[in-house]
């Protein structure tokens, strides 16, 4: 089913009510990624035989019920479970959206299997082929939601072996970007991998959904740094530069640089349009860069690498930048300074 759209406040009630998992996405009609948020899910609901609903609401048609789940940004999801918010994220987020689908659909079908083997149903079963296939599904979108992924005993902060822990201790040591999954959360899971990757023990780690191997595997192949190049890294971006290289290019791209939300020309939100307009009658030359175009950006903390929301090679001691529930929220002490930058 495709993601609907919710046009009122009893139609997000009733959305919520129902027991079984759902993702509501808190939309905003003017930002790129939003309309990437609603195709991805529609992608993965057609691909991923999981029961998950889903439906997204324009967050600033209906600010009430923003505020009431303290949106503070779009594109924000919300999933809910019998009734219950259990998780959410903020931006577009391809891999994380992908991997929290898979689990919160995955977690409530083992509930509904387990409440169904203690009740009398009269609904019919699946086949052992049809049961095989569905878990089949279920863990090859596992493997795939993070391009390296480990399932382990436990989880990184509390592993659950002395294996696991090691395999943790070693993906941490190379500063290796991973996700993971803890197989006593899903015995469905524990033992359907097995069969799966055909490899009895835990923990596996995969890359690019193809297994590695466990421990003593991923050991022999750390030992060549050939492979451990491969591995995305903490703090890395996609083109596989450091995020924080990144962003000091950015910084230093021009001599006066804005992030706002939107452009100059159509600042998205109240404080990026205040700015603009004392700007342009500072009759400053600037230039600027759209965060709601990059969530990777969007999500850093630039303000630790940028000590103002602008970056000019004066001291900009009149713009400081307070990063809180807003990209731009700015006291402006001196800003008549900028009529000397040019």
């Amino acid at each position: 089913m495709p993601i609907q759209e919710i046009k009122s406040g009893e139609e997000v009630a009733a959305f919520i009510k129902e027991p079984s998992p759902a993702v509501l996405h808190f939309y905003a009609s003017w930002a790129p990624s939003c309309e990437q948020v609603n195709q991805l899910l529609d992608d993965l609901l057609a691909e991923i035989a999981l029961p998950l609903r889903a439906a997204f609401i324009d967050a600033e048609a209906l600010p009430g019920i923003s505020l009431n789940f303290k949106i503070t940004a779009a594109p924000t999801l919300v999933f809910f479970s019998n009734g219950k918010e259990v998780d959410r994220i903020d931006g577009f987020v391809p891999k994380e959206i992908q991997s929290k689908v898979v689990l919160v659909a995955s977690r409530s079908l083992s509930q509904s299997s387990s409440d169904a083997s203690s009740t009398t149903s009269s609904t019919p079963s699946l086949t052992p082929q049809q049961e095989k296939e569905a878990l089949n599904a279920r863990l090859g979108a596992l493997v795939n939601s993070q391009k390296v992924m480990v399932f382990m005993k436990g989880d990184p902060s509390a592993p659950r072996c002395g294996f696991s822990r090691t395999i943790v201790e070693l993906l941490n040591s190379h500063k290796i970007k991973f996700g993971s999954f803890d197989i006593f959360s899903d015995e469905a899971v524990r033992q359907g991998l097995k069969e799966y990757s055909n490899w009895p023990t835990y923990p596996q780690l995969y890359f690019d959904g193809e297994l590695i191997g466990g421990l003593d595997v991923v050991k022999e192949e750390f030992s060549d740094p050939q492979f451990i190049k491969q591995l995305p890294k903490v703090g890395e971006n996609s083109e596989g530069g450091s995020l924080e290289d990144r962003l000091k290019k950015l910084v230093s791209s021009q001599r006066l640089m804005l992030f706002m939300k939107g452009d100059r020309e159509t600042p998205k939100c109240g404080f990026s349009r205040t700015i603009v307009d004392l700007l342009n009658k500072a009759r400053a030359d600037y230039h600027t860069f759209d965060i709601l175009e990059d969530e990777e950006v969007r999500n850093s903390p630039i303000g630790q690498l940028i000590h103002s929301s602008i970056s000019t090679e004066s001291s900009s001691e009149g713009l400081m930048s307070s990063r809180k529930s807003s990209w731009i929220r700015i006291s402006f002490v001196r800003f008549q300074e900028l009529e000397m930058i040019n």
